[in-house]
């Protein structure tokens, strides 16, 4: 995978997920069962705003080692719809 601004919005969705509770595993699987990413943006959406901390400040105390495991996590779902 070499798009620069793919791989950029998989690592933010992988950030975004984690912070709301998910493990990269689990949002995989729940894409695998067809689950759309919208959907999967809403879900990540709804549980973050139950924790009621801003997005923002969370990803600037999440750190950037979270962007090498989202390349990971593309590259596995390189080959699924």
């Amino acid at each position: 995978m070499e798009n620069p601004s793919l791989l950029s919005a998989v690592g933010k969705l992988a950030i975004a997920g984690e912070q709301a509770g998910f493990t990269l595993e689990q949002m995989i699987e729940l894409l695998n069962e067809g689950l759309s990413v919208e959907n999967l943006l809403d879900l990540i959406s709804w549980r973050l705003a139950e924790t009621e901390t801003p997005l923002a400040s969370r990803a600037r105390s999440s750190g950037r080692d979270r962007v090498a495991e989202a390349h990971s996590w593309a590259d596995y779902g390189q080959g699924t719809p």
